[in-house]
């Protein structure tokens, strides 16, 4: 009884997706699936980059004989450094994308440094020398967004 009310208020075009969709379920499903699970494994790879990062870069700032007991997110980003392509490398996984995004990016140094911050990376540092764990240290996704919608309204500006 409600099938048909449904399929009457879809209309023409919305009866033939529906009637596409009930032939082809499986393989419809099986690609949503594939690509859900695709896109986790890319979200988490740069979560995995980013642990890394921290990681490296709080054994450099620990060993450093510059950085003895003054230590600074500045000083760490400008002493320190980020090992990006150390990063690029230790990971296997050859894409990365922020959390929510829908498309992935090839896993580069150019891509990394769009995605992750320098700031929040050394912030990162800094809390775990302090203590804090890193296996529960995430890149911000608002941080992240901010920075994308930044360089597209730069580069509309640009091109006006």
């Amino acid at each position: 009884m409600i099938g048909p009310l449904i399929e009457a208020m879809l209309g023409k075009v919305g009866r033939a997706i529906l009637y596409f969709y009930r032939d082809n379920t499986i393989w419809i499903n099986t690609i949503v699936l594939i690509y859900g699970l695709f896109m986790f494994a890319t979200w988490n790879n740069l979560v995995r980059i980013y642990r890394f990062l921290i990681a490296e870069m709080a054994k450099a700032t620990y060993t450093s004989e510059e950085l003895n007991r003054k230590k600074s997110n500045k000083k760490i980003r400008k002493i320190i450094g980020v090992p990006w392509e150390k990063a690029v490398k230790a990971s296997p996984f050859p894409f990365i994308a922020r959390m929510g995004a829908l498309i992935p990016r090839r896993k580069t140094v150019e891509n990394l440094k769009l995605l992750l911050d320098e700031k929040e990376l050394a912030d990162g540092v800094l809390q775990a020398l302090q203590g804090a764990k890193i296996q529960r240290m995430a890149p911000s996704t608002r941080k992240m967004i901010q920075g994308e919608m930044e360089r597209r309204k730069h580069k509309e500006d640009k091109n006006a």
